[in-house]
């Protein structure tokens, strides 16, 4: 009896185990939210996985994304001249809404302005860029559709750079979260996202702007963020924050004012808690062999190569290896001679070029190959062998006169005897 009761409690602990060890990395795991927003998406940002979507392919007016490319494209017109002065016109002055109050022939700085439009949603300094990048507002606009176009934000459209209400203008989650992934791959663009205050400079005053998402100081990890609304009622916001190596978007749209920052938190958590970044294929390890000629190759990946995925899972679907077409040796390091394509679960396509673990040259080609150089550089070869008969004969000296000074010694010796 008392065996048997031994085996009982070494199966019982044998099952506890098995089931703790197998699915204690999910035991925080939490159920999608319900959130109060009319819209949201939270995509990792990286890759641009989807890990959570409420209706985020519905078309909304959203005022954030106005300001967004207005601030982007002024970046990439500034390029690395930042500090170029832009002075206010009076049509910049006339803007309704959201304002810092510029006076006509002030002059600012390309930064100044666009940390203004991204820290607090300034109307009047989102036309003095506009101007700055197109001209006119007009030509800017264009060229802010053309950007929507570039970059396959199929359902936008926009009519001004201040994200002021108009019917003919729009996006959707799905599209902002692409936006906001090619703008963060802007260094400028993810400095200003990131900073929760600037310094401002006016009318001879020194203040201090402060992001006006409030989760900068109320989340763990965010780093980054945008607010803005049309209607005070329904709000949106747009925040980044990063944890255990994994950074994540969440998009909240239309969220009523007293539920849009609650939407925000339930959104980053439901993607810390059931999501992570890994390692997909880890740096020099062997992926794949290839045989080519009398040699095989082991293929590698010189850097670790990463992906995310719900934690417990590996994730991954499907996965094809191709190689490069007429591979002849000798093959070296620098080489892509293969690929190897992995397919997650979510559709999202990972290819990571692989590379010869090391050079590799045919025995039987190597002299082949040195005489070939040899006859194609005749003129180098005559010079180096010159140059080494040169040396054989300096070094033939040497021996020489080595040998010379050991036998008149000998001589010297024998004769003193």
């Amino acid at each position: 009896m008392k065996n048997r009761f031994l085996i009982k409690v070494q199966c019982f602990l044998i099952l506890f185990i098995m089931l703790f060890s197998n699915s204690g990395s999910v035991l925080g795991a939490i159920e999608a939210p319900e959130l109060k927003a009319a819209s949201a998406i939270l995509v990792e940002s990286q890759r641009g996985q989807i890990l959570f979507g409420k209706e985020s392919r519905s078309r909304l007016h959203v005022a954030s994304a106005n300001k967004i490319l207005t601030g982007l494209l002024a970046l990439e017109k500034a390029g690395s001249k930042l500090d170029t002065q832009i002075t206010i016109s009076k049509n910049v002055t006339a803007v309704e809404g959201s304002k810092l109050n510029l006076e006509v022939g002030e002059k600012y700085s390309v930064e100044d302005l666009i940390y203004t439009v991204i820290l607090t949603s300034g109307n009047d300094s989102a036309i003095a860029l506009a101007e700055y990048v197109g001209g006119d507002v007009q030509t800017f606009v264009n060229m802010m559709n053309d950007k929507a176009r570039e970059l396959k934000l199929k359902d936008t459209n926009f009519t001004n750079p201040t994200g002021l209400y108009d019917e003919a203008q729009y996006t959707t989650a799905y599209d902002l979260a692409l936006l906001i992934r090619y703008a963060l791959s802007n260094p400028s663009f993810d400095n200003i996202f990131s900073s929760q205050a600037k310094l401002w400079r006016h009318q001879g005053k020194v203040e201090i702007m402060t992001n006006s998402n409030n989760l900068f100081w109320g989340y763990d990890g965010v780093d980054g963020g945008k607010t803005g609304y049309n209607e005070i009622e329904r709000q949106s916001v747009i925040t980044t924050a990063t944890r255990n190596n994994m950074r994540v978007i969440s998009i909240i749209l239309d969220s009523p004012e007293e539920d849009v920052y609650e939407d925000s938190t339930k959104l980053l958590d439901y993607g810390f808690a059931n999501y992570k970044t890994g390692i997909l294929v880890k740096k020099e390890q062997t992926i794949e062999t290839l045989p080519v000629g009398d040699k095989t190759i082991d293929l590698i990946s010189p850097i670790d190569v990463y992906y995310t995925f719900p934690i417990g899972q590996d994730y991954i679907k499907d996965f094809e290896f191709k190689t490069r077409n007429n591979i002849e040796l000798p093959v070296l390091k620098n080489q892509i001679v293969g690929a190897m394509k992995y397919v997650l679960k979510d559709d999202t396509e990972i290819t990571v070029d692989l590379y010869p673990s090391a050079n590799v040259y045919s025995s039987v080609d190597m002299f082949s190959t040195l005489v070939k150089s040899m006859v194609e550089y005749k003129d180098i070869t005559i010079l180096l062998l010159i140059l080494v008969g040169i040396e054989l004969i300096l070094i033939l000296l040497k021996v020489l006169r080595v040998l010379r000074k050991v036998v008149s010694r000998l001589l010297s010796k024998s004769k003193a005897k």
